[in-house]
């Protein structure tokens, strides 16, 4: 443990938590809240991802006046100019990256509902397995598509943040910008949650038939909190890209989907807070291994297998001590409900 950085620890995992955070709680308001199976979580998070390194690649490349049919990005020579140029106008980095976190949540939140929209009007138990296929076909269509990259994907994408000259002071600035976007996601989706959609999405979610007796437009209302899970999904997709500064096709595998189902597994079904600590259990485990690794010598096995291992012992053990997760869904208050409550005690004495 010599030599171990503490603070690049702690912010790498809080960067890392609040990207997976996001994805949780998006995944919790579809599949915890609505009751949708969603196994394509990974279809709108990539899409999110290389809409922001498509489209900053290309830009800065074209706006200081580089031919990209003969310097494209994903050649040698365009990734030297995107290193070279990249970080030199502050105002362009954050513009390009204000211009992705839209682009990214109109085009994931619309293929989103354009996905499951006409699969809803046939039945929710195709859903899963639309979307789970949906990524495979994505990630094999990356792998072949050469103006993004193929197989080899963007590299060198310019952070929003590149042009501060600390690189401490760089990271936390990004961290800053990742934890300000999960806030502003949790009182959005808390909002929604405890809002009448939300429970007329708990309605959906335990007992369909009686939603579509009542009058509800199911598939609609359900293609709809799809839509924003998937757009909102697409911006955590923006964050990683920039974190990361550079995508490919083998990042976003159906791993990645069920990564998110674990949190919310672990954390609590239906609880936004069990997301938040499910995602930092997780993220934590894997920052742990990550870090820890490579300094205690231990090659024969990867870190990723050693992840999977452990997430899947404490699923395994909180199941057993408390199947609905560390943080159970708890039953919704209302004013309506606490004033029958009072005159049903008041006729009672």
């Amino acid at each position: 443990m010599i030599g171990f950085d503490i603070v690049g620890f702690m912010i790498s995992w809080l960067t890392l938590f609040g990207i997976y955070a996001i994805l949780a709680l998006t995944l919790n308001l579809e599949s915890g809240t609505a009751g949708i199976t969603n196994f394509g979580k990974v279809v709108f998070y990539g899409v999110g991802a290389y809409v922001s390194a498509t489209l900053t690649a290309y830009l800065i490349l074209i706006l200081n006046g580089v031919d990209v049919s003969e310097t494209p990005p994903y050649g040698i020579r365009g990734i030297i100019l995107l290193g070279e140029l990249g970080n030199k106008n502050p105002l362009l980095n954050i513009g390009l990256l204000v211009l992705s976190l839209v682009i990214a949540f109109a085009v994931s939140g619309v293929l989103g509902y354009l996905l499951t929209y006409p699969i809803l009007r046939v039945g929710p138990a195709f859903v899963g397995f639309t979307l789970l296929s949906s990524g495979e076909l994505l990630r094999i269509f990356l792998q072949h598509y050469e103006p993004v990259g193929a197989s080899k994907g963007l590299m060198a994408i310019p952070t929003p943040f590149g042009w501060i000259a600390d690189s401490r002071l760089r990271e936390v600035t990004y961290l800053g910008l990742v934890l300000g976007l999960l806030a502003v996601t949790y009182v959005v989706t808390h909002r929604l949650v405890n809002s009448p959609l939300g429970r007329t999405l708990r309605a959906l979610r335990d007992d369909e038939i009686a939603a579509l007796c009542l009058g509800k437009h199911v598939p609609r209302i359900k293609a709809t909190i799809l839509f924003i899970g998937s757009g909102v999904a697409g911006m955590a997709g923006v964050l990683l890209t920039y974190y990361l500064t550079s995508v490919n096709p083998n990042m976003f595998v159906p791993a990645v989907t069920f990564n998110v189902w674990a949190m919310i597994i672990l954390g609590g079904f239906g609880n936004l807070k069990g997301s938040l600590l499910g995602a930092s259990v997780i993220t934590f485990v894997d920052r742990v291994l990550t870090f820890v690794t490579p300094q205690l010598g231990i090659a024969a096995i990867s870190p990723d297998y050693l992840r999977w291992v452990i997430v899947g012992l404490l699923i395994v053990v909180v199941l057993l001590v408390n199947p609905r997760g560390l943080l159970p869904e708890k039953p919704i208050r209302t004013p309506a409900v606490d004033v029958i409550l009072e005159e049903f005690r008041g006729e009672s004495k």
